[in-house]
């Protein structure tokens, strides 16, 4: 049943669409799973969970875009599955968020982003960097959109 939950890109293109979602929530090893909880730990230490339900929001758009990022960059047979999309957009909003808004971590942040990604993609094995940069991508626009609206006072 695990298959049905992690993205398996051939049976994705062939109708079974809901593990672009399922596969967030599911994981192939212990130490993914741990590295995810310590992840999501220091960004709640870092950020304190400001921007409420958006979070969650950010978390599942990010690992959808990550996801299909995925899908369209490796090949058919690949089995992926992991919340990184979805971790690394939350971390991407808040300190987008934070630099366009000026705040403590200002350019800082964007560094601070830049080494999280090195070293996750470049020293860990098996990682599954599209998906990262997918999750970065949508995490960027969000917490830009966010600023955006939260300027001309809608938000």
């Amino acid at each position: 049943m695990l298959l049905y939950s992690e993205q398996f890109n051939y049976l994705v293109t062939h109708g079974y669409y809901y593990e672009i979602l399922t596969s967030i929530f599911v994981t192939n090893s212990f130490f993914d799973a741990a590295f995810n909880v310590v992840s999501m730990y220091v960004i709640y230490l870092l950020f304190r969970s400001r921007a409420g339900w958006l979070e969650i929001v950010v978390f599942l758009v990010g690992g959808i875009v990550g996801n299909v990022f995925s899908l369209f960059y490796y090949p058919p047979l690949t089995l992926s599955a992991g919340a990184s999309g979805g971790i690394f957009a939350v971390l991407s909003y808040y300190i987008f968020h934070d630099f366009l808004k000026e705040k403590e971590m200002g350019i800082y942040g964007l560094f601070y982003l830049f080494v999280i990604f090195m070293i996750s993609d470049f020293v860990f094995p098996n990682v599954d960097m599209i998906a990262h940069i997918g999750g970065i991508v949508s995490g960027i626009t969000l917490g830009g959109a966010v600023s955006l609206k939260k300027d001309s006072g809608k938000v």
